[in-house]
């Protein structure tokens, strides 16, 4: 069974989710003890798991339509109430099915056209319609995880550099399989230095499991073999007493850290829907007028969101029939307020950006490449199958509503306060010059230069820049540091010939004010890099610092090449939620 990614009103209201949570914490380590079997499951491809044959989709009665809990269907369920598709002459039946081998099986079996999952999931799937002939096309994307999402690890695993030669928890067929791997790529770990512990399900099962664990969150509580654990973010708060580290009561564990959540790693998980390619073939205008109405149904959903205060009761009402469809309980009204707060919508812009790549590398295309090239290294598929798309013009089919836009997304709000942070950080690294190296350091991506160069062209630095893009765009929550630093060599060399502290102390501003300039002059680089290939890029993420000789890699320089080493530019990709208050996003 395939659990739904639990909301996280816990983290800001403290409501009903975690009193639930502990509940059911409570009823599984009765039912489950602590010397209950761990069963791991081996990863096969879905083409071994599934083995439905292809039938004819039914165009009778009602087009059935999947939703998963997930925020981001609470606008799809929104256009149904609204009769939003029935507007579009479309009669939507839609129904819940978190298990994804069987919405697979379910769109085989031609009972629904229709395949709702992450990207990572529809991937995984791809090969076993490929298989049978009627290949998937991706038609919409809802929104993006940001916050839901997390990686969760022991204390001795400081970056996710830490992580080669562990082994990660985590969901076999759920929302976390590529998410784990573009982390271990993003870090340049290989994926076959790490050890992936499968389970069935994603968080703790409500049902008798009969002695064995069978999630990756009490798999991590109850085997110290596993390092690390994808969770859903209750349970990263379970495991780690709150987010502040783990404790070790009960639900916890001694000293475990949230490495990284989707609220820094804001453009991994990707929701989307898929149809069946024949499906389409032979009814492009009827899949055509559901897109338009999951666009409509996202944008009326939008504007009532905004105007809840107003049309209290018909948001209410929503969130009511929301919480009776996705989590089972009409009750459970600010569990979907929650969900909606880990999903960020893309809407008409979005979809543009997505399909076209207009101001984004985050695409389609890019998404299954990098997908399917660690699903492949994972033993999740076992070819590369490529994911069409339905090649619509997402403005058009928005009918010129509000928020139909010429061509891609406007460039993004500016979230950070670049004087306030840039003033923390200088503190910061005065203070602790070693240990702001590590703490909070997701990845980093180093330039060289020349001695005395002050110049830093686009095209010289095109392949640097666009690795430091890639990592911008897909870690959009992140803070990226633009260190300058400054090889000692003269500098200690003024010091053996017994030159004046005075001296000496002029030269180490001046070396901490070239390596400023030059570290402001790879930040205008870089974003003009970004500007004119139409890039949208939030420049308030990019901060330039000058460390000057304060962290040398080679102290003293031995070699030209250890001399040469020192003379750098880093990109350090700082996870914020790990900061101090500076480093929040502005209001």
């Amino acid at each position: 069974m395939i659990f739904p990614r639990i909301p996280k009103a816990s983290l800001f209201s403290g409501t009903t989710l975690m009193v639930s949570l502990a509940v059911l914490t409570v009823l599984g380590s009765a039912a489950t003890p602590l010397a209950a079997a761990v069963e791991y499951k081996k990863a096969k491809p879905l083409t071994d798991v599934v083995t439905t044959k292809a039938s004819p989709v039914s165009t009778r009665g009602k087009v059935r339509v999947p939703l998963i809990t997930w925020g981001g269907d609470v606008a799809t369920l929104h256009a149904v109430e609204k009769g939003l598709f029935e507007k579009e002459g479309l009669d939507v039946e839609v129904f819940l099915e978190n298990n994804f081998p069987k919405q697979v099986d379910a769109v085989l079996a031609g009972r629904t056209p229709y395949l709702r999952g992450t990207m990572g999931m529809i991937n995984a799937a791809a090969e076993v319609f490929e298989r049978e002939g009627v290949p998937l096309t991706v038609i919409y994307q809802l929104t993006w995880s940001n916050g839901g999402d997390a990686l969760v690890v022991r204390p001795k695993i400081k970056t996710p550099k830490g992580l080669k030669g562990k082994t990660i928890a985590l969901q076999l067929y759920g929302p976390h399989m590529d998410y784990a791997a573009n982390i271990l790529n993003s870090a340049r770990v290989p994926l076959s230095s790490v050890e992936f512990n499968w389970l069935s399900e994603l968080t703790l099962p409500t049902f008798d499991t009969g002695g064995k664990t069978i999630d990756p969150v009490n798999a991590f509580l109850e085997d110290d073999d596993n390092d690390a654990v994808m969770a859903i973010i209750p349970d990263a708060l379970n495991l780690t007493s709150g987010g502040g580290g783990g404790t070790g009561a009960a639900g916890s564990v001694k000293g475990a850290k949230i490495l990284i959540s989707t609220k820094t790693a804001s453009r991994v998980i990707a929701d989307v829907y898929a149809v069946r390619s024949d499906y389409l073939k032979a009814n492009r205008g009827e899949v055509e007028k559901f897109v338009r109405g999951l666009l409509k149904g996202e944008e009326d959903f939008g504007q009532l969101f905004e105007q809840k205060s107003s049309r209290r009761a018909e948001f209410q009402g929503l969130m009511s029939k929301a919480a009776d469809v996705l989590l089972g309980s009409p009750q459970a009204t600010p569990d979907v307020e929650a969900l909606l707060g880990d999903c960020e919508f893309v809407g008409q812009g979005g979809n543009v950006a997505f399909f076209t790549g207009k101001g984004t590398t985050r695409t389609l295309d890019t998404l299954t490449s990098e997908i399917q090239t660690a699903f492949s290294q994972m033993g999740l598929v076992k070819k590369k199958i490529k994911l069409a798309s339905a090649k619509w013009d997402y403005n058009k089919l928005g009918g010129g509503s509000a928020t139909a836009v010429a061509t891609a997304p406007p460039p993004p709000k500016q979230r950070f306060d670049r004087d306030k942070v840039a003033a923390r950080i200088e503190q910061k690294i005065a203070v602790e010059p070693t240990t702001w190296a590590e703490e909070g350091t997701l990845f980093q991506i180093e330039i060289n230069f020349a001695p005395n160069q002050s110049e830093f062209s686009d095209t010289q630095y095109a392949d640097d820049f666009g690795e430091a893009l890639k990592i911008a765009q897909t870690y959009g929550g992140s803070l990226i540091v633009i260190e300058g630093h400054s090889d000692p060599l003269g500098i200690l060399k003024a010091e053996q010939k017994g030159e004046s502290k005075v001296v000496v102390s002029q030269m180490k501003q001046q070396a901490k004010n070239l390596s400023l300039q030059r570290s402001q002059a790879v930040r205008a680089s870089f974003l003009d890099y970004c500007k004119k290939r139409n890039y949208a890029i939030d420049e308030s993420q990019f901060i330039a610092v000058g460390l000057g000789i304060q962290t040398p890699k080679f102290n003293p320089p031995r070699t030209k090449e250890e001399w040469a080493a020192n003379r750098r530019v880093v990109f350090r990709i700082k996870q914020v939620e790990a900061e101090l208050t500076e480093f929040t996003p502005l209001n």
